[in-house]
This record gives structure tokens, sequence and C-alpha cells, in this order.
């Protein structure tokens, strides 16, 4: 990586270029000057790891249709979510997912998790990735053609569900305001910037319900000027959130919002199906039957063995065998409320936030992510890294690289993945 003493001067002058991307994030310098190598090789089996995972998870995830109250609650799903998670009326359980793999040492790679719904590091991937490739001479590794062909099938799907077809429909897009969240913010914009039809931005504080019609208004979602919306794409706003989502008054709006979805008076993007992939519990139910020929084909169980780590829902096995393990919940985000355990079963690290208590938890064991240094204002400093694999249309499609400590959190940098 980049150890210039005029580094500072240099990524300074490179991302002021860049106005409405978020290279600073208060005081944390959150984009690295500088680009990833990865050999092309390695970029081409992180492909194909993430399109047969993505076939497998999304194989799983549909079984969960098939299950009753009780069953789909010890697997962590939401009693309230559970009228809605069959509403899968895109042409992809999710539009846009993303993989987070380790590259270890050794050269092997392994799929930690899956964020199946609203994945962040899509700016970073799609813009700010080939910028950073041409800077430094390499090949960019990311498609966002393919973000986009997702993008436009899904809006597509969205109209055909609706009830009221229109010829002039109303599509908004949604997240926190500027002031409220500047990383946020700019993650959506990029968003609604690219997309390849007409789309008006609403802050998440400002949408509306109806959740009864009289002679004035029909039940919807509605923009501050009244326009009832069709189909609303939700990049930042995670279904477990928008499950707890209240009015100042105490209305139960998420819910609100999900029946309207229910009686296709509106589509969102992701649909409600998309709740089940972000559920890390899947990766359990994948390693419980990871030899099964009955369910995997030969190359998936190949695939499994190989790309994914053991993974349970009790910590029993490691113990047994004096092996590390991590803890983490079912449904969280950033690193947060994560554990790591030694061979002893004694906590070695552990999250610097503890949001997602109330959460079941899986247990997966621990391998070590690599290190690299990168150069900070104050220090050269040493940090782990993990990769993001996207898929959106069914394809594996972009690249990125976050560097953290132990567990990867909100404090982590970002850098760009390139080859020769």
């Amino acid at each position: 990586m980049n150890t210039t003493e005029n580094y500072q001067v240099k990524r300074k002058a490179f991302y002021s270029q860049f106005t409405n991307f978020f290279y600073d994030i208060e005081d944390l310098e959150y984009a690295i000057y500088d680009v990833m190598p990865i050999a092309k090789e390695q970029i081409e089996e992180i492909k194909y790891a993430s399109n047969i995972l993505w076939k497998i998870f999304t194989k799983v995830s549909k079984q969960f249709k098939k299950l009753n109250k009780e069953q789909l609650i010890s697997l962590g799903i939401r009693e309230e979510m559970i009228p809605f998670i069959d509403l899968d009326y895109l042409t992809q359980q999710s539009v846009l997912a993303r993989f987070d793999f380790i590259l270890s040492k050794s050269g092997e790679l392994k799929a930690i998790e899956l964020n199946g719904d609203t994945p962040f590091l899509i700016q970073e991937t799609f813009e700010m990735n080939r910028h950073l490739c041409k800077e430094f001479g390499f090949k960019n590794p990311n498609d966002d053609k393919i973000v986009m062909k997702s993008l436009s099938a899904a809006l597509f799907a969205s109209l055909e569900y609706l009830k009221e077809k229109k010829s002039q429909p109303v599509i908004v897009i949604t997240g926190k305001e500027e002031e409220e969240d500047y990383e946020e913010y700019c993650h959506v914009q990029f968003i609604k910037r690219n997309l390849p039809f007409e789309v008006k931005y609403v802050p998440i504080s400002e949408l509306r319900i109806i959740n009864e019609s009289n002679e004035h208004i029909q039940k919807g979602l509605y923009t501050p000027d009244k326009q009832k919306i069709d189909v609303l794409y939700r990049p930042a706003h995670p279904i477990e959130f928008l499950i707890d989502d209240v009015s100042n008054d105490g209305d139960p709006i998420g819910i609100q919002l999900l029946e309207l979805i229910k009686e296709r008076e509106l589509a969102i993007i992701n649909s409600p199906a998309a709740y089940i992939l972000q559920n890390k519990i899947l990766m359990a139910l994948i390693w419980a039957k990871k030899d099964d020929p009955l369910l995997y084909s030969p190359e998936e169980i190949q695939a499994i063995n190989r790309y994914m780590l053991p993974t349970y829902l009790s910590e029993d096995v490691f113990i047994t065998n004096k092996q590390p393990y991590v803890k983490k919940p079912v449904y969280s985000r950033e690193g947060n409320t994560v554990e790591i355990y030694k061979e002893n079963g004694s906590k070695w690290y552990e999250s610097s936030y503890t949001h997602y208590t109330d959460n079941l938890y899986v247990y997966q064991q621990y391998i070590e992510m690599p290190s690299i240094e990168i150069p900070l204002k104050e220090e050269v400093a040493e940090k782990k890294w993990l990769i993001g694999s996207f898929i959106a249309d069914n394809e594996a499609c972009g690249l990125s690289c976050r560097l953290g400590n132990a567990v990867t959190e909100w404090d982590s940098h970002w850098a760009a993945i390139g080859y020769k």
C-alpha cells in the first residue's frame, strides 16, 4: 500500500474532486488513497464462489415459506414479520446483496456472511473503485451495468405486482437526510443519480401513511405533497428496522406499510422476502445439510465445504473440539454485538457496540483475517481486511475491501480493489 510522505496531500487532492462522496466520516479517514491488488485468478474465484453460494442461499431461504409459525420463530424470524415473508414479487429475492469473504494468508477463501437486504459500499464499489483503479493504473473488476439492469427489472416487476396499473407511476427513493447521516445520504443519492428511470427522493421522515381510505383520500404511502407512492426503494432502511418503526403518537407505521404491500397498494425494493436472506441462521442451516445429495448438487456440496465455515446454533462443537469461534446475532450489522472466543472457551474480543442482544445467535468457526499496514494522519496502522462481493441480477458484479480490527465495525476503512 501507499506509504509516501505526501500521502495525505495526495489523498485530499484526489478525493476533493468528488464532492458527493464521504471520504472522511467525522474524524475517521474512511477512504484509503490506494488500491488493494488482488490477482485476476483470485478475483475469478471470488466471483465463482459468490455465484454458487448465492444459488445455495436463495434455494435454502425459499424453504422458509414451508415452515409453520413456531418453526419460523425458532429460526429467529420475528413473529410480526411472519405474515409478510412470502411477499416475493421481484425477479430476484434481493436485487443487490453482498457476501463478505476472508481471503486467508494461506489463500483459502471463506464466506463469513451474506448482507442480503440493504448492503452498503455501493458508491464505493461502483463509482469510486473505478476512479482509484484509473488513478493507480489498475484494471477495475466491477460492473455497474449489472446493478442497473437488476434495479430496472425490479422496478418493472414491482409495477406489475401493484393492484392499480398507472401510466405515470410515482417512484420514490428514501433514506435519512444529509444532516442526519451524510454517509447514508450520499449512498442514496448515488443510487438515485444512476437509476435508469425517473425517481423522486423523499427523506424517510417525510413519508406519510394513510392506513384507511376515506372519501377524500385512498389508503397508501404518500409524499409530503400528497402524491400516492407506487414503488418505494429503501436502499438503506432494512426490514428488521422497518418492523419497529412507529410514529410520534405510537402508531406501528412499519407494520402498516407492510400491510399496504400485502394489499398491493405499494411495492418496495427489496421485497419483504429479502428479510430471510439477511438472517445469519441460513449459514447454520446450509452447513447442517452440507453433504445432502437430495438438497444440493455435487458442485454445490463441494462449494459449501470449500467456501463456507462450520456454523451452528450452539457453541458446543467448538468447545468440545477446542476450536476458536465467533458468536454473532442472526440479525445484526456493522460488526455490532459480535464476540470472538479462544480455543479454551474464554472471550478474546468483543464489538464496541452491543445493540442486538435480543437476537438469537449463530456460532461460526473463527479464522483470522489477513493484516496490512495503512497510512493514517497520526500513524501507520495495522488493520485486518476482508472482501465484499456484490450480487445483482443473480450474478457477481463488484468487489470492495474493508479494513478494520478483529471485528469489522462501523469505524473500518475502505479501499478499492484492482488487478493488473
